[in-house]
């Protein structure tokens, strides 16, 4: 398949532009995806994909004592947006 400049442009968005951002977006769970841009062209995707080892997110139990909230939990790391 040949690809020309004018593919790669971020003056005219392309098909083959979208299909190579969603093809490094696709099944990423954690991780980034960094579009890189020279003189109004794409030159490069690149793909970081994290892998969490052994996350810790536990429930916080959430004790309220005249209008104060009090925040308890059971382990190191405490996610508090999971509420």
């Amino acid at each position: 398949m040949s690809q020309t400049d004018n593919d790669f442009s971020t003056q005219k968005i392309t098909p083959t532009l979208i299909s190579q951002v969603v093809d490094a977006l696709r099944n990423k769970a954690y991780g980034s995806v960094e579009i890189y841009i020279e003189n109004h062209r794409v030159v490069q995707i690149t793909e970081r994909t994290i892998t969490k080892v052994n996350p810790i997110y536990r429930k916080v139990k959430i004790i309220r004592n005249n209008g104060n909230k009090k925040y308890f939990s059971q382990g190191s790391k405490v996610d508090y947006t999971k509420q």
